[in-house]
């Protein structure tokens, strides 16, 4: 029977409510509100619980809990995620980190508790065969990525700058005005662009660059280095 469970969520008013249906099921539950990673990694060991239950998403200053849940596995905490996010590479990565599972934000005081009691057990939630399947999705959706970044880690800065104008709007006429160059110059340009990543037209390298995520991290680069 489990004893005590700590839930970590950064809304309080859902920590509180998680915390008041495993009570009223008997358990000694407690919310803690996570400032750092650092911070409530202390407070659980500190705890010593019988089991936790955190939120995967815990806010822009903690970020996700994968790290957490890593740290807590390695202390032989049993972790149970609970999310309200059904993509299987987000609950894969929740295993990877040492989750013992992962159960939805709907889930109801008895299936918390029954997820919890099995965590504490040594038991997953899931069967090996499911587990297998998504951490192998997971190993492939993380070789994909790789494949695709490398390709953009092709590009000179020059070329990544044309490119960021190109997923703006902006023609060829335009970039070479705001680059003072000629357009022939910037032509060329994005030729050696579509050759490098490996698509044909200047839509496919702008869907390329946002599928990947590229974009979102060459201005987020951008952004740091100017501070």
């Amino acid at each position: 029977m489990i004893e005590s469970v700590v839930v970590v969520d950064d809304h309080k008013l859902l920590a509180e409510t998680v915390v008041q249906l495993l009570q009223g099921s008997g358990v000694k539950a407690v919310a803690f509100a996570p400032q750092s990673a650092d911070q409530i990694l202390a407070e659980i060991v500190a705890a010593r619980p019988s089991a936790v239950l955190i939120d995967f998403s815990l806010g822009p200053n903690v970020g996700t809990a994968t790290p957490i849940v890593r740290e807590l596995t390695q202390r032989a905490i049993p972790t149970v995620v609970v999310t309200g996010n059904a993509d299987p590479l987000v609950h894969a990565e929740c295993l990877e980190a040492g989750a013992a599972g992962v159960v939805s934000k709907g889930s109801s005081a008895g299936e918390l508790l029954r997820a919890l009691e099995k965590a504490h057990a040594g038991e997953r939630l899931l069967d090996d065969n499911r587990r297998h399947q998504l951490l192998a999705d997971l190993r492939k959706h993380r070789s994909a990525h790789r494949r695709d970044s490398a390709r953009f880690e092709g590009l000179s800065p020059r070329e990544e700058q044309v490119l960021l104008y190109i997923c703006d709007g902006k023609s060829a006429a335009e970039i070479a005005e705001a680059s003072f160059v000629s357009v022939a110059t910037v032509r060329s340009q994005i030729r050696a662009i579509l050759m490098k990543l490996d698509v044909s037209s200047q839509l496919a390298a702008v869907a390329e660059a946002h599928r990947t995520g590229w974009v979102d991290r060459t201005r987020a680069d951008s952004s740091n280095l100017a501070m």
